[in-house]
């Protein structure tokens, strides 16, 4: 019944404004429990932060606020969200510049994390991934990027692609672990890959280079998305791979009740890709 609720409310208050609600199961559900009489807002925030990639506007929305984005008929953000408050409809207006308030200073740091990320390229970034430990036993995280690399290019070769595709593998497994080195990734860690594609068309790599970058986490959880594209493919594989034989040669093999490295998930997900590329 909660839910019911918190879902016309929002529809009603997103249709006032021209836009819907971009529900997301999870989050809704999450809501749902949150609150015992809910009702919902809307809020809005300063049109100029539209300029940031969708992701990162949505991300502190969503994970760091429980806030619902809200979008035209055509899929694209508006300056709005809708929020759940616990309790009635009383002094709501002092609520929502509350909201307002907190999200504004969220999108004030992304903006300027976006900016400040762009004085170096991907490229560029590599070489700090020398900083990075990735494991102790398995080195640094350009270390990792050394055997992805190696790895990406044995399996182009495997599935016949062409010398121009297998070059995009190969950059896209030299750059792919560099937003890691971000201000954006480092405040919003869910967001690797995701700003690694953004930065590395903000940075002039080849579309497919950055599409692949942004699938190499895929799939992160039990039904997620797997990746479009074959580049995307062959770099989650190489990725996850490397993770794996790295963690059994370091000793790192999961137990009946430990798997700290998520190795079992990285497994299931290779199998998956797998599968899903024939």
């Amino acid at each position: 019944e909660r839910q019911s609720v918190i879902k016309a409310q929002g529809e009603d208050l997103a249709k006032e404004v021209g836009g819907r609600v971009l529900w997301t199961e999870d989050l809704l559900t999450e809501v749902t429990f949150l609150v015992e009489y809910p009702t919902a807002l809307i809020g809005s925030f300063d049109p100029e932060y539209l300029v940031l990639p969708s992701d990162v506007i949505v991300t502190p929305m969503k994970d760091h606020q429980r806030y619902f984005p809200v979008a035209n008929q055509e899929g694209e953000l508006l300056p709005y969200f809708i929020a759940v408050r616990n309790g009635t409809a009383d002094h709501l207006d002092v609520v929502r510049i509350g909201n307002e308030n907190v999200l504004k200073a969220r999108l004030a740091d992304a903006r300027f994390f976006f900016e400040e990320d762009q004085k170096a390229t991907l490229a560029e970034r590599v070489q700090r991934l020398q900083h990075i430990v990735f494991q102790e036993n398995l080195g640094t995280l350009y270390d990792k990027t050394e055997r992805i690399m190696a790895l990406a290019k044995f399996l182009a070769e495997q599935v016949g692609l062409d010398e121009m595709a297998t070059s995009f593998v190969q950059r896209a497994a030299f750059l792919a672990k560099a937003d890691l080195t971000t201000n954006m990734v480092n405040e919003f860690p869910e967001l690797q890959g995701v700003m690694g594609r953004e930065y590395a068309l903000l940075s002039g790599e080849h579309a497919s280079v950055a599409q692949a970058i942004a699938e190499q986490y895929l799939p992160r959880f039990a039904g997620d998305e797997l990746p479009a594209t074959l580049s995307g493919a062959l770099l989650a594989l190489s990725d996850k791979m490397d993770t794996i034989v790295g963690s059994f040669g370091a000793g790192l093999i999961p137990t009946g009740s430990e798997d700290p490295y998520g190795l079992r998930r990285l497994a299931t997900g290779c199998i998956n890709i797998i599968l899903d590329q024939e």
